[in-house]
């Protein structure tokens, strides 16, 4: 009776063991700078910007992620999540080992030393432990537009200019107006999410879909880009065009014609001679 009550114990540890192990292997990974998702590579993902919003959601510098699958047609610097489960922020690496095995899982269990894992968080080798950096971490290169759904953006208490809580360095309140898509402007200056962004505030105007422009430059979420001011105007789907090329998400979508292009709808563009798709040609 005492060896069939010690078994039924090893099966339940053994289950109970199995389940948490199973929890582990979700969600998106990072390991030997490559991102997974449920243990399924992910080849297009930017392990340096991955960001895991939760839900099945994440996102890089290139494109919103859903159960793995990237979401056609959303832009992933204004694309953001309602409460949030876990906070937004890099995915944190697993690194060295391919995984916690059975080996593992029985030396945790039973103590017989089979793995050299054994008593480790799954996924983590004997090197230093990595920390997810949280909100406000920018792990990858340039502009980090990933914290917009946490921003309670510009605010003014009596002279000072504050921008998600932090003050504005030698904003003029009584002249500060919030243009929207993280711009203002003052008498003097222009920002970008509470950050000076030039000195010719007079001519700058925000556009939508997180482009804007004054008398010589073009900016897409705060950053100038190659367009020209001449004939810019944004038209849909993230795409824009000035007098002679059209953009995509702020970059120039190669060998397009400004004068005749336009947005056909669901990802799709053409001009007089090409078709394109979220900013590709279409071979």
């Amino acid at each position: 009776m005492k060896n069939i009550l010690r078994l039924i114990a090893v099966a339940v540890l053994i289950l109970s063991a199995v389940a948490a192990f199973a929890q582990n292997q979700g969600g998106y990974k990072i390991l030997n700078e490559k991102v997974y998702y449920n243990n399924v590579i992910l080849h297009e993902a930017d392990p340096h910007t991955i960001q895991d919003l939760g839900y099945g959601y994440a996102k890089d510098n290139e494109n919103v992620w859903y159960e793995g699958k990237i979401l056609p047609l959303v832009d992933p610097h204004v694309f953001r999540l309602k409460n949030s489960g876990p906070p937004p922020g890099a995915v944190p690496p697993s690194e060295g080992s391919q995984g916690f095995g059975l080996n593992d899982l029985l030396s945790v269990i039973f103590g017989n030393g089979a793995s050299q894992n054994a008593g480790q968080h799954p996924g983590h080798d004997h090197g230093p432990e990595h920390h997810d950096p949280g909100p406000g971490h920018n792990p990858g290169h340039g502009p980090d537009h990933s914290n917009i759904h946490q921003e309670r953006g510009y605010e003014i208490v009596g002279t000072k200019v504050y921008y998600n809580g932090v003050i504005v360095s030698n904003a003029y309140a009584h002249s500060f107006k919030d243009l929207g898509w993280g711009y203002a402007k003052d008498s003097a200056r222009v920002y970008y999410c509470g950050k000076k962004l030039t000195d010719n505030p007079s001519r700058f105007k925000a556009l939508t879909d997180g482009y804007a422009m004054d008398s010589f430059d073009v900016y897409y979420f705060g950053k100038e880009i190659e367009a020209s001011t001449s004939g810019f105007k944004v038209l849909k789907d993230g795409y824009a065009k000035d007098a002679f090329d059209a953009y995509y998400c702020g970059k120039k979508v190669v060998g397009s014609s400004g004068s005749t292009f336009q947005v056909t709808g669901n990802g799709y563009a053409k001009d007089a001679w090409e078709t394109y798709y979220l900013g590709k040609k279409v071979r």
